[in-house]
C-alpha cells in the first residue's frame, strides 16, 4: 500500500450528531489509506469519539480539555508528512474533493486551497436563507478560505507560522497568512455547508466571528485582516446593481451583520464559544 499522500485533521467536540455523516463522506480515502485521518475529540462528553473509532483505519485522539486549538496542534502531531486538510466535523467533504485537494497542493506553487462551497440552508428561517444567498454569491468571501469549515496547506504553507496560536477564528488566521496568488479553489465537488435554522443561531456565528477577528489583528500575521473581510461593503454594492432583485436579501445581511458586530463590541473576549447547534439537530 502507497504512503498516505497526506493528514485530514478534524477537530471535535460534541459532534456525536455530525461526525459518523463527516466521516462517511470520507469512506473512500479511509478504506484505502490514501490520507490519513485523524479525529481529535476535545472535552467530549459525548459519543463522539465511539462513533468515530466505528470506522476502520481513522485516528482517534481524545483530549480532556475542550479546546479547537489544542486539537489542532494534537492533530499536527500526528499527521504525516505532506499537505494538511483541517475539516471541521460538521462539514461534509467527499472523499474525492479531499484528494484533489491533496494533489493540488502536492504539486507546487499553491501554498493554501480548499474546494468549493455549497451552503444546505434547507429548513432554515427566511432571514437565515435570504443571508446565505448574499453570502454564497460575494466572490471576495468565495475566493477566501475562511468561513468553509475547512482549508488545506501544503508543506510549505504550513511551515509560515510555528503551531496555532491562541485564537478562536483559526481560519481567519489562516487566510491572513496567504495573498490571493498563494490560494486556490480546487474545482472538485463543493463542501456542504449546513447553516444555521434560526436567525438567532446565525447571530452566535457571526458575533464569535467578530469578537475573535481582534485577535487575528493582533497577531503577527503580515496582513491585519482577511481580504474577504475588507471586500464585502464594495461586492454587495456590485451585487445589487447586478441584480437589482437581491436588494432585500442584501439589506438583510448588511442588517445582521451590523446587529453582531455591534454585540460583538460588548462581549469579553474570553466569554463563552458562541455555538450553532441547530444544524446539528436531526
Amino acid at each position: 500500500m502507497k504512503a498516505p499522500l497526506g493528514a485530514i485533521v478534524i477537530a471535535a467536540h460534541n459532534e456525536e450528531a455530525v461526525i459518523a455523516r463527516c466521516l462517511a463522506a470520507l469512506s473512500s480515502v479511509i478504506v484505502s489509506g490514501a490520507a490519513q485521518v485523524v479525529v481529535v475529540c476535545n472535552g467530549c462528553g459525548d459519543d463522539t469519539a465511539a462513533i468515530a473509532r466505528q470506522f476502520d483505519s481513522v485516528e482517534v485522539v481524545e483530549l480532556e480539555v475542550a479546546s479547537k486549538v489544542g486539537a489542532l496542534r494534537t492533530g499536527d502531531q500526528l499527521a504525516v508528512p505532506g499537505p494538511r486538510i483541517y475539516l471541521d466535523a460538521d462539514v461534509v467533504m467527499t472523499g474525492a474533493a479531499a484528494m484533489a485537494v491533496l494533489s493540488r497542493l502536492s504539486t507546487g506553487g499553491t501554498l493554501a486551497a480548499r474546494p468549493p462551497i455549497r451552503f444546505d440552508s434547507t429548513g432554515a428561517r427566511w432571514p437565515v436563507r435570504r443571508w446565505y444567498e448574499v453570502r454564497e454569491r460575494l466572490p471576495s468571501i468565495s475566493r477566501a478560505l475562511w468561513g468553509a469549515g475547512t482549508y488545506a496547506l501544503s508543506i510549505d504553507g504550513r511551515a509560515r507560522f510555528g503551531e496555532f496560536p491562541d485564537i478562536v477564528s483559526d481560519d481567519l488566521f489562516i487566510d491572513s497568512l496567504f495573498s490571493e496568488a498563494e490560494t486556490d479553489i480546487v474545482d472538485t465537488d463543493p463542501v456542504i455547508v449546513t447553516t444555521p435554522r434560526r436567525t438567532g443561531d446565525l447571530l452566535k456565528i457571526l458575533i464569535r466571528t467578530y469578537r475573535t477577528q481582534g485577535d487575528v489583528q493582533r497577531d503577527d500575521s503580515h496582513i491585519p485582516i482577511s481580504r474577504g473581510q475588507r471586500g464585502q461593503l464594495r461586492d454587495i454594492l456590485a451585487l445589487v446593481r447586478r441584480q437589482p432583485g437581491l436588494v432585500l436579501s442584501a439589506a438583510v445581511y448588511a442588517v445582521l451583520i451590523f446587529i453582531a458586530r455591534l454585540r460583538a463590541r460588548f462581549r469579553s473576549r474570553q466569554g463563552a464559544w458562541e455555538r450553532d447547534n441547530s444544524s446539528r439537530s436531526t
